[in-house]
């Protein structure tokens, strides 16, 4: 199964205090890791959770640095938007009034046909 997750998803396994569903956001992981999903995110995904985690200041700076790195540790499928990707997001993003970077997360998983899981409201 591909599931495309959002950052408000993602944050969740840096970030424990106050956050809902963290058993959900660990159990996908380790889904991935045995082959039983494929995550797939858009490259704003790591922007997204590394702005968070330093904004809202939920870890140190070390901490932030060992996060970005298992990151990237975790295999995830990463889509580098192309054009026709962008122009899906600018059109769900105009008809539904979502932001532009929530709309992205939508336009990946309609492109990978994938389920999309978000925290978002």
């Amino acid at each position: 199964m591909k599931i495309v997750l959002d950052a408000s998803i993602g944050v969740k396994w840096f970030r424990y205090e106050n956050e809902s569903n963290t058993d959900l956001a660990n159990k996908l992981l380790q889904q991935q890791f045995q082959n039983e999903i494929e995550i797939i995110v858009p490259d704003l995904f790591f922007f997204e959770i590394i702005n968070t985690l330093l904004s809202k200041k939920y870890l140190n700076v070390d901490d932030i640095y060992s996060a970005s790195e298992s990151l990237h540790l975790m295999n995830m499928k990463v889509i580098f938007p192309n054009k026709k990707i962008i122009d899906t997001s600018i059109n769900i993003a105009d008809r539904t009034k979502l932001t532009f970077y929530d709309s992205l997360y939508i336009s990946v998983a309609i492109s990978e046909q994938a389920l999309l899981l978000t925290e978002d409201k």
